[in-house]
Protein backbone atom coordinates (compact mmCIF):
# COMPACT_ATOMS: atom_id res chain seq x y z
CA UNK A 1 0.00 0.00 0.00
CA UNK A 2 1.39 3.01 -0.90
CA UNK A 3 0.54 6.72 0.48
CA UNK A 4 -0.51 9.47 -1.45
CA UNK A 5 -1.48 13.09 -0.55
CA UNK A 6 -5.20 13.79 -1.66
CA UNK A 7 -6.73 17.44 -1.71
CA UNK A 8 -10.65 17.84 -1.04
CA UNK A 9 -12.72 20.57 -0.01
CA UNK A 10 -13.46 20.52 4.35
CA UNK A 11 -15.55 22.79 6.85
CA UNK A 12 -12.36 23.22 9.00
CA UNK A 13 -14.52 23.64 12.12
CA UNK A 14 -16.04 20.11 11.30
CA UNK A 15 -12.03 19.06 11.32
CA UNK A 16 -11.12 20.99 14.15
CA UNK A 17 -13.87 19.69 16.31
CA UNK A 18 -12.76 16.44 15.89
CA UNK A 19 -9.37 16.24 15.50
CA UNK A 20 -6.38 14.39 17.73
CA UNK A 21 -3.13 14.91 17.62
CA UNK A 22 -0.17 12.08 17.67
CA UNK A 23 3.11 11.86 18.71
CA UNK A 24 5.36 8.72 18.24
CA UNK A 25 3.60 6.94 21.44
CA UNK A 26 0.75 9.03 22.28
CA UNK A 27 -2.25 11.39 21.45
CA UNK A 28 -3.61 14.39 22.73
CA UNK A 29 -7.02 15.94 22.51
CA UNK A 30 -6.99 19.63 21.59
CA UNK A 31 -10.24 20.38 23.20
CA UNK A 32 -9.68 19.19 26.73
CA UNK A 33 -5.32 19.39 26.47
CA UNK A 34 -6.01 15.97 27.38
CA UNK A 35 -2.44 14.46 27.02
CA UNK A 36 -0.82 10.86 26.70
CA UNK A 37 -3.73 8.79 25.46
CA UNK A 38 -3.41 5.54 24.02
CA UNK A 39 -4.19 4.92 20.51
CA UNK A 40 -5.28 1.35 20.49
CA UNK A 41 -8.92 1.15 19.30
CA UNK A 42 -9.59 5.14 20.03
CA UNK A 43 -12.75 6.20 18.77
CA UNK A 44 -13.23 9.63 21.62
CA UNK A 45 -11.15 11.37 23.92
CA UNK A 46 -11.53 9.20 27.37
CA UNK A 47 -11.63 12.87 29.10
CA UNK A 48 -14.31 14.76 27.54
CA UNK A 49 -15.74 12.55 24.53
CA UNK A 50 -14.58 14.35 21.99
CA UNK A 51 -14.72 11.48 18.80
CA UNK A 52 -11.73 11.67 16.61
CA UNK A 53 -12.29 11.69 12.53
CA UNK A 54 -8.83 13.04 11.67
CA UNK A 55 -5.50 12.78 13.06
CA UNK A 56 -2.17 14.99 12.63
CA UNK A 57 1.27 15.22 13.53
CA UNK A 58 3.37 17.68 14.44
CA UNK A 59 6.74 15.90 13.45
CA UNK A 60 7.97 16.65 10.53
CA UNK A 61 10.60 14.62 7.62
CA UNK A 62 11.20 11.09 8.05
CA UNK A 63 10.13 11.10 11.37
CA UNK A 64 6.61 12.54 10.81
CA UNK A 65 6.32 9.84 7.68
CA UNK A 66 6.76 7.06 10.19
CA UNK A 67 4.52 8.59 13.01
CA UNK A 68 1.38 8.70 10.07
CA UNK A 69 2.46 5.27 9.27
CA UNK A 70 2.65 3.63 12.71
CA UNK A 71 -0.89 5.90 13.34
CA UNK A 72 -2.41 4.20 10.83
CA UNK A 73 -2.16 1.40 11.55
CA UNK A 74 -3.09 1.37 15.07
CA UNK A 75 -6.28 3.71 14.20
CA UNK A 76 -7.10 3.07 10.58
CA UNK A 77 -10.55 4.38 10.86
CA UNK A 78 -9.22 8.45 11.12
CA UNK A 79 -8.11 10.33 8.13
CA UNK A 80 -4.56 12.00 8.04
CA UNK A 81 -4.40 15.54 8.01
CA UNK A 82 -1.12 17.68 7.03
CA UNK A 83 0.21 19.48 9.74
CA UNK A 84 1.19 22.35 7.97
CA UNK A 85 -2.23 22.53 5.86
CA UNK A 86 -4.13 22.26 9.43
CA UNK A 87 -2.30 25.51 10.89
CA UNK A 88 -2.19 27.33 7.73
CA UNK A 89 -5.93 27.34 7.72
CA UNK A 90 -7.21 27.44 11.39
CA UNK A 91 -4.45 30.18 11.72
CA UNK A 92 -6.56 32.00 8.90
CA UNK A 93 -9.72 31.14 10.93
CA UNK A 94 -8.45 32.89 13.68
CA UNK A 95 -7.30 35.93 11.81
CA UNK A 96 -10.43 36.34 10.40
CA UNK A 97 -12.34 35.96 13.97
CA UNK A 98 -10.50 38.85 15.34
CA UNK A 99 -11.21 40.88 12.84
CA UNK A 100 -15.38 40.37 12.45
CA UNK A 101 -15.44 40.99 16.62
Amino acid sequence: MEFIRIWTEKDIKEIQDHMLIVDDKFGFCPGCKQMGIALADLKQCPQCGREFKYMTSREKGNRGFNIVKWALKKLPHLTFVDAEDYDNLTGKKKAADLFNV
